[in-house]
């Protein structure tokens, strides 16, 4: 049944597909997504659109920065400057192999031509403070989350840190980064807390907008970065150094971090690279309880056309790690090594790409391969991935449905501008965890589809978007049942000018679960109002009515917030929510934040304050 219903729907996009391809943008790249993002990957999307990059004089490296744009199209950027000096309109990108108008569209809020971007100081620093009410019981901490960040940067160094608390932890550094970065001559070196990104992402990677709606699906190949989030699973501890010789690249990394990890009578059970509490005695338990020393590198070369990296990695836990014997495959032993090879070949508008990884000593592999084709008014992107279930990549950041092992899928995704100023964009994604996991005894079958057209009229933005999903993890007593999902949401956008806009959204779901006939709907309104009053001080108002019967038909909402404390959060129950964020510039350099907000639900009633401190 579920695969007849995969054919069907796989059939008729492809057709309607094939249909529009010859004339064939897509929606923005919007926040309002049905996915958990990292807030910095937000933040870094909200400064953007504050302060775009200028292409005619940006790095290679500040052009990786734009959403959408990869390696190759950096590449061609720079190659096309060198030969026409500059770029006096957007359209002129249009000229560039690998550009079409679904793509100008999309980056479009991200970069200035000719423009001067604003200038900031050499020194940034934010602290922001946020209290919830009403307040927990049984823990000893404070109910502050805070957060501090600082950086000093110049033209070739950037020093900075960052410490964090959550609510109810004891200590106001209960995470923490510090970091120097060198960059000059084609070297880069950086010590103390960094983030990398290799190849597709299968031996080590760091968040990215690489996820199924927003149709990103290539890599970035390699990418270093300081890192200051507050996500404590992504990062390494130590130095890193490459090396830049234009059609050879090297690096080499080192770390020694302590990680989470859980132990019981002595013996370390599992490592916990996800983001942790320390708030209970239970949680506090289980803090740095392990190290984990890794060492790897990289190597590669090529043209435009043609690259070929080859990255190794090596890593030993100081305990070993023995699970208890369950029905799906866990990790044991105290290291684990990786070894894989990277390919990217590039014709004008066609791009191909793969990555295969090897886990030396557990004896699994990952492979990835990939394909984007663009026409003027299309792009239409493949990808096929194949994670096996000893597959230990602890550190891996690749496209999936649930994590980077014991998964199987096919990915395709189109954008395209049809006739009469319409865009359209959808994805279908078939995957399968064909061995047991935590959550089902079972392997795990599903398809997730995804369809959205847009159009302006005049002042306004209207919005469509239809998503099903499908599989089989529904738990019910001792069986694991196949459900169904269907949301369908509507968005009307509308600017009154540059700096009032007013937008209004609706969404419905059904979620059921055909064997045991369960049915459960939920619907959700928002209404949220935004202006600048002499682009010194800006404030938006939202309110949210929703009501759904349980959990399972939550819908997912972004409401706007500090940068630095955004994400995209589920509405689930009956209840309302009203939420007010002011930001104030003083002086250009100086931000201050303040943002409350009221949740009232049948059961309770939830207040939240928020304030922060940005001088840039």
């Amino acid at each position: 049944m579920l695969n007849s219903s995969i054919i069907r729907i796989y059939s008729v996009l492809v057709l309607l597909f094939l249909s529009y391809f010859p004339l064939l943008g897509s929606e923005d790249f919007s926040l309002d997504k049905e996915v958990s993002l990292p807030s910095d990957l937000l933040e870094t999307l909200d400064k953007l659109k504050e302060n775009p990059i200028d292409i005619n004089s940006a790095t290679y490296d500040e052009l990786l920065q734009i959403p959408y744009i990869t390696p190759l199209l950096a590449m061609r950027i720079e190659d096309y400057r060198k030969k026409k000096k500059i770029i006096s309109y957007t359209n002129d990108l249009l000229k560039i192999a690998g550009f079409n108008k679904p793509l100008l569209r999309k980056i479009s809020p991200y970069i200035t031509l000719r423009l001067k971007r604003i200038k900031r100081g050499a020194i940034r620093w934010k602290t922001i403070a946020s209290n919830k009410y009403p307040l927990k019981e049984g823990y000893s901490g404070s109910s502050l989350k805070i957060s501090n960040r600082i950086r000093y940067n110049d033209e070739h160094i950037a020093v900075g840190g960052a410490a964090y608390k959550d609510a109810y932890e004891k200590s106001y550094i209960d995470f923490y980064t510090l970091y120097c970065y060198i960059q000059k001559n084609d070297y880069g070196i950086i010590a103390g807390d960094y983030a990398l990104d290799i190849g597709e992402r299968l031996i080590v990677g760091y968040p990215g907008f690489i996820f199924k709606s927003s149709g990103i699906v290539k890599g970035r190949e390699y990418f270093i970065k300081p890192y200051s989030s507050g996500f404590e699973d992504y990062s390494l501890r130590g130095c890193a150094l490459s090396k830049d010789w234009k059609r050879l690249k090297s690096g080499f990394f080192v770390s020694d971090k302590k990680e989470d990890a859980t132990i019981e009578d002595g013996v370390v059970k599992r490592v916990i690279y996800e983001t942790p509490y320390h708030r209970s005695e239970t949680e506090i338990e289980k803090k740095d309880k392990i190290r984990e020393r890794l060492v790897g590198g990289f190597i590669g070369g090529g043209s435009e056309r043609l690259r070929i990296t080859a990255t190794s990695l090596f890593a030993y836990y100081n305990k070993r790690v023995e699970p208890d014997s369950a029905h799906y495959y866990r990790f044991s032993g105290n290291r684990y090594g990786l070894a894989g090879v990277h390919a990217v070949y590039n014709m004008k508008n066609i791009s191909l790409w793969s990555e295969f990884a090897y886990a030396l000593f557990t004896k699994g592999s990952g492979i990835i391969i990939g394909a984007t084709c663009t026409s003027n008014n299309t792009s239409v992107s493949f990808l096929y991935r194949d994670y096996t279930e000893k597959f230990y990549s602890p550190r891996a950041f690749s496209f999936c449905e649930s994590e980077v092992r014991n998964e199987r899928g096919f990915y395709t995704y189109v954008t395209s501008k049809l006739p009469q100023h319409f865009y359209f964009s959808g994805y279908i994604d078939i995957f399968n965890r064909q061995h047991p996991t935590y959550f089902n005894p079972l392997s795990t079958r599903g398809y997730e589809v995804f369809t959205s057209i847009e159009k302006r009229i005049t002042m306004s933005n209207i919005y469509v978007r239809y998503k099903r999903k499908e599989k089989d993890n529904y738990q019910w007593e001792d069986k694991n049942l196949k459900y169904e999902r269907q949301n369908l949401r509507l968005t009307i956008k509308t600017e009154i000018d540059k700096s009032v806009n007013f937008k209004a959204l609706w969404e419905g779901v059904i979620f059921y679960v055909p064997y045991i006939g369960l049915q459960e709907t939920g619907n959700l309104l928002s209404l949220s109002f935004k202006s600048a009053i002499f682009n010194e001080v800006v404030f938006e108002s939202g309110l949210v009515f929703f009501q759904t019967d349980s959990y399972y038909s939550r819908i997912y909402l972004f409401l706007n917030d500090i940068p630095g404390f955004m994400y995209t959060r589920p509405f689930y129950g009956k209840g309302k929510d009203f939420y007010l964020l002011v930001k104030v510039r003083v002086l250009n350099n100086l931000r201050i934040y303040g943002r409350v907000e009221r949740e009232e639900k049948e059961e309770k009633t939830e207040r939240i304050f928020k304030i922060g401190l940005e001088w840039r």
